[in-house]
């Protein structure tokens, strides 16, 4: 059936780094407990049951599905439904695993940069796995509607070789509205993009304006498709001299797209595969590594701690990522060499050999991160931030006089009051000698962003001597 199909012009490409993988809905499926299902899928289905809602499923359209069943109840608002989303996401308990085809396009190695369609943090999290053991190297960013002076200034730095960058489309779960649930999210996101009202990182447009482009199990409805595909390309589709490869199972509402392409698409070579998106990518890998057996291997050790050189260390509780995620790129913009870890490991190997003695030895501002989640989960749990807390205070002791530790609330509604913060001040009672900072939702206010400055620019002089 795909026996035309160019898998040598795609691999040469690949080899050479032209080509941008733009993943789909249909490339988010997985074995969950016991059933064959995407993850949009499942977040529709919990959230109808949850609301209530009588829901005609439309295959890779659930989401949509699920919000407009929502709209048609009387007196409904959007604004909350985003959060509950993200909640239902972040809940999911065994979490969502990794799909095997993200794994399997991990592997290709040639491919350094992803645009996803989905909301999730899977292919970040793929790579991770299979490149660099689960070690948290992988950059993220992605479009935002109501994106933070300092996550744009984060995206505007450019992709760097040391590791693959996955962009988010349709933006993230986590941010506060921020994200595409439904087709009118995704026609305000493509107009934003498009427009310029939320510029886009020009690196990022200049690699999608020059690479091929492989559409996998990208379901969208057809005059949407038309926007994304024009919004990654230079010129006029009729003369865009690129190529495109596509792979997904058929769907109705998207099945005209090719045609269109093929139509007006004079000098743009047009590649269709006949199969599903997870049958294209196990069978692009087998072929990949026939002509490539030495990437065979499936982990690449991570950049060394001391390479990132990273003076500021923010040590916190997997339940705050999204806040520590903000914080962390506000402190890059104020010119921190800041670092953390995105994912949570239990202590072992990894976090005895590398980031312990960064915090015994190398780190020069340690900011622990305070919520009334991590408060909740001081009561039940051992987790390695704590250890690392402990680890930091000790070698405070060692250092009187000397600004080390630098605590950070990020609880929007903080007011001063620590009481509410008691079970973790009376597991660490050296808290109580420093005043803690304020971030609500990890943006620091006037006064932590003063300190940081004053510590950033000691650090320079230091370093100047």
């Amino acid at each position: 059936m795909n026996e035309d199909f160019p898998w040598d012009y795609l691999l040469e490409y690949i080899e050479d780094g032209k080509v941008v993988p733009i993943l789909g809905q249909e490339l988010v499926q997985a074995d969950y407990q016991g059933r064959q299902v995407s993850l949009q899928r499942l977040i529709a289905e919990r959230l109808a049951e949850r609301e209530k809602l009588a829901v005609t499923w439309t295959p890779y359209f659930e989401l949509n599905d699920a919000v407009g069943a929502y709209l048609e109840k009387p007196q409904t608002r959007l604004a909350g439904l985003y959060d509950r989303v993200g909640s239902l996401l972040k809940g999911l308990s065994p979490p969502f695993p990794v799909p095997p085809a993200l794994k399997q396009l991990a592997q290709i190695r040639r491919l350094e940069l992803f645009v996803s369609l989905t909301f999730d943090s899977l292919m970040a999290r793929a790579l991770d796995q299979v490149r660099y053991g689960g070690q948290p190297v992988t950059r993220e960013i992605e479009f935002s509607l109501n994106q933070s002076t300092a996550a744009q200034t984060e995206a505007l730095l450019p992709r760097s070789s040391a590791a693959p960058v996955v962009f988010s489309l349709f933006g993230r779960a986590g941010g506060k509205s921020d994200f595409a649930i439904h087709d009118e999210d995704q026609l305000e996101f493509i107009h934003r993009f498009v427009s310029g009202d939320v510029p886009p990182p020009e690196w990022l447009l200049s690699e999608l304006r020059n690479s091929h482009l492989l559409l996998l199990g990208a379901h969208f409805p057809d005059w949407l498709g038309r926007f994304i595909l024009r919004a990654a390309t230079r010129d006029r589709l009729r003369v865009a001299q690129r190529a495109y490869f596509s792979a997904g199972e058929a769907a109705p509402s998207d099945s005209a797209l090719p045609e269109f392409l093929r139509r007006f698409g004079r000098e743009t070579e047009i590649n269709i595969y006949a199969g599903t998106a997870a049958a294209f990518v196990a069978e692009l890998l087998e072929r990949w590594l026939e002509r490539n057996p030495e990437t065979s291997r499936t982990e690449t050790s991570r950049p060394d701690a001391d390479s990132r050189g990273g003076s500021i260390f923010i040590s916190y509780g997997r339940e705050n990522l999204n806040e520590v995620e903000r914080l962390h790129a506000c402190i890059s913009a104020l010119g921190g060499d800041v670092w953390f870890d995105k994912v949570e490991l239990e202590p072992g190997d990894y976090w005895e050999r590398k980031i312990l003695p960064q915090i015994q030895r190398d780190v020069r501002l340690f900011l622990p991160v305070i919520s009334e989640r991590t408060t909740n989960r001081v009561r039940t749990s051992e987790g390695y931030v704590f250890q690392e807390w402990s680890e930091a205070f000790k070698r405070k002791r060692r250092m009187p006089g000397r600004k080390f530790i630098m605590p950070v609330v990020i609880d929007a509604d903080y007011t001063g009051d620590l009481k509410r913060y008691q079970a973790l001040y009376d597991v660490f009672p050296d808290l109580q000698e420093v005043q803690p900072g304020h971030a609500p939702g990890g943006k620091p206010d006037a006064a932590l962003e003063m300190s940081l400055v004053e510590e950033i620019r000691a650090m320079r002089r230091e370093d100047a001597r």
